[in-house]
């Protein structure tokens, strides 16, 4: 039992390189930045957080309708694209996370159907980084703490990536349970794929291209739904990676298939699919920011 409670304890101790966390901190102020422009783009940024009938926000709090009534949905937007640039470039990144969550939350609040589930991801990953160091690397505050003489430590606590690495099995693991539709199965010929890029809600180009690659979606289908189940899977693939110097023949077999780089190929191109032939906004994008948790950090 003591041997257990010390390897946990060490488990949670460890410290690893910023690179991670940073690329992941990145990626995520980037995606949200581009996501928040995406609707000043569009032009409807006063009619997305503005009430009837000068816009169509639905406030669903107290604080979300006392905004609104006051005209500061649109300044709320605002607030959320600053933060997101500061996340991005990592200035005063602890608060910039922490104001980029808050104006999120009540920006959804003031509109919930622009609020999906990739947004909420996003807030919980701005709360595990804003206790984190992931302004360690690539960021203002390294560099100008670089200038004053305090630079950050070259390795940092390993413990918010594997919070994020678990948030993301756990995403994938879920949405892949849910998947109980007959056209996941075999029963519905594999037909999910190729429903969701014929939507018209969703798909980007005609669906006669279909007729020609029908086979190719059913056996994206298939790969997909095993993808998502056998996300916990991706636990023991890292270790045996993580432990390849010790001995053991299913340890050996697993890292010589390379099955975690497999699991992690699969991912990448579920998300560029689904980028190139569905509309899903910073949805696969979103996703793929988190990616940099999956590498073993040294």
């Amino acid at each position: 039992m003591k041997r257990a409670w010390d390897a946990w304890v060490s488990l949670w101790d460890r410290t690893e390189s910023p690179v991670a966390l940073a690329l992941v901190r990145i990626f995520v102020g980037v995606a949200l930045l581009a996501d928040l422009l995406r609707i000043a783009v569009l032009g409807i940024v006063g009619a997305l957080y503005s009430a009837a009938p000068d816009g169509y926000a639905m406030p669903a709090t107290d604080l979300a309708r006392a905004l609104v009534e006051h005209g500061l949905g649109p300044a709320i937007w605002v607030v959320a694209v600053i933060a997101a640039a500061g996340v991005a470039l990592g200035v005063a990144t602890r608060i910039s996370c922490v104001a980029l969550l808050l104006a999120t939350a009540q920006l959804a609040h003031i509109a919930p159907d622009s609020d999906r589930g990739i947004h909420v991801a996003f807030r919980i990953v701005l709360a595990i980084l804003a206790l984190s160091q992931s302004h360690a690397r690539w960021s203002i505050d390294a560099w100008l703490w670089a200038r004053l003489g305090r630079p950050f430590p070259a390795l940092v606590p390993a413990w918010p990536r594997y919070l994020l690495l678990l948030q993301l099995l756990w995403i994938y693991f879920s949405a892949g349970i849910q998947k109980a539709g007959a056209e996941w199965g075999p029963w519905g010929g594999f037909l999910a794929v190729a429903n969701t890029a014929t939507d018209p809600n969703y798909a980007r180009f005609d669906p006669a291209w279909l007729e020609m690659f029908l086979p190719l979606t059913r056996v994206a289908t298939a790969a997909t739904l095993l993808f998502e189940v056998t996300a916990p899977l991706y636990l023991v693939w890292l270790y045996c990676a993580e432990t390849a110097d010790r001995p053991g023949r299913a340890r050996a077999w697993i890292n010589k298939l390379r099955l975690r780089w497999i699991w992690i190929g699969l991912g990448v191109a579920f998300h560029l699919g689904l980028a190139v032939t569905v509309s899903l906004g910073v949805f696969p994008w979103g996703m793929l920011a988190l990616y940099p948790v999956l590498l073993r950090a040294r």
